[in-house]
């Protein structure tokens, strides 16, 4: 069985080509052109085209398609309803990319709800789980009983946008201000970064020296060598996502908590915060049972979720 997938992320996209078992076979990569949405999706079905050429199938071949999207999309797999990073709203994703590809069993989903998915289908995660990505924002996908829970709106796990600091609010790509997302993400760390290296003469002599950029990475680097400012961003960054999960640990009882995304690199820069805050916060009862690890399944986890997702939804 061969099964496209498409991960359209905030920068860059992924086209692949993934076989039931969840492997992936071969992949293709491009930078997301936010201007023009209907460009960009010809341009994925383009992608998905080549990389089965260059695999050495026919197109035709294909048992379907399944799509990862940076925002929210509607209960039928259809409609990109917000992605706050592009500026896309209420996209008919699905059919714009049915029209490009003229293949008809396709649907589209949060990329994180598809991380979810495939997680839970390959990776052998247990029936209950959180999947969160600190990345360039901050997504959430609610498994229980086996199953992605999507909520009346389809906006079940938008543990980004959750307010996190009422006192003179940093503003959020969502439009709202005191997020989650405005204090943790990668973008949120590296700005915090950028603006410490300005201000305090010793962190920007060694970012210098080490020719390090002033992002999260560039953060985690100093942060891992020992530089005690650069790490206090990380814990802080690790309590706010701590003090955010604790009544969804409470509420939900996962046994899981995973963690993606680029930022999830320095996972042990922000684990141990995060364990204090929802042992700290949370019911002791459901603290003491759920665990924090970072997915196994790396930077291809959107694209494999497009596949799950499929997979699920042809009832494979």
């Amino acid at each position: 069985m061969y099964i496209g997938a498409i991960d359209v992320g905030g920068t860059k996209t992924m086209a692949g080509l993934v076989d039931g078992s969840g492997r992936l076979l071969l992949s293709k990569q491009i930078p997301t052109q936010t201007a023009s949405p209907a460009l960009h999706f010809q341009r994925c079905a383009q992608l998905l085209r080549e990389v089965t050429a260059q695999y050495g199938i026919p197109f035709s071949s294909l048992e379907g398609v399944g799509v990862s999207l940076p925002g929210t999309v509607d209960e039928s797999h259809q409609v990109l309803t917000m992605a706050p990073g592009s500026g896309w709203r209420d996209l008919p994703a699905a059919q714009m990319l049915r029209e490009q590809l003229g293949h008809q069993l396709l649907w589209c989903d949060n990329d994180v709800n598809n991380c979810a998915r495939a997680e839970l289908r390959f990776a052998g995660a247990p029936a209950d789980f959180l999947w969160i990505t600190v990345s360039t924002g901050i997504g959430g996908a609610v498994v229980a009983g086996g199953r992605v829970i999507l909520g009346c709106g389809s906006l079940s796990g938008e543990l980004g946008h959750y307010k996190v600091e009422l006192q003179n609010p940093r503003p959020c790509p969502c439009g709202s201000a005191g997020c989650l997302e405005a204090y943790a993400s990668g973008a949120a760390i590296g700005r915090q970064f950028a603006q410490l290296a300005r201000e305090d003469p010793e962190t920007g002599r060694l970012a210098q020296e080490g020719g390090l950029p002033l992002d999260a990475a560039g953060c985690a680097a100093l942060a891992k060598a020992g530089h005690q400012p650069a790490l206090q961003l990380f814990q802080q960054a690790g309590r706010y996502l701590g003090e955010t999960l604790a009544p969804v640990v409470s509420v939900l009882n996962p046994a899981r908590i995973y963690l993606g995304g680029g930022v999830s690199r320095s996972f042990d820069l922000l684990v141990p915060a995060m364990e204090v805050a929802i042992q700290t916060r949370a019911a002791e009862s459901c603290a003491q049972l759920v665990k924090l690890q970072p997915t196994g399944l790396g930077y291809e986890a959107s694209l494999l979720g497009a596949a799950a997702l499929f997979l699920e939804q042809a009832g494979r």
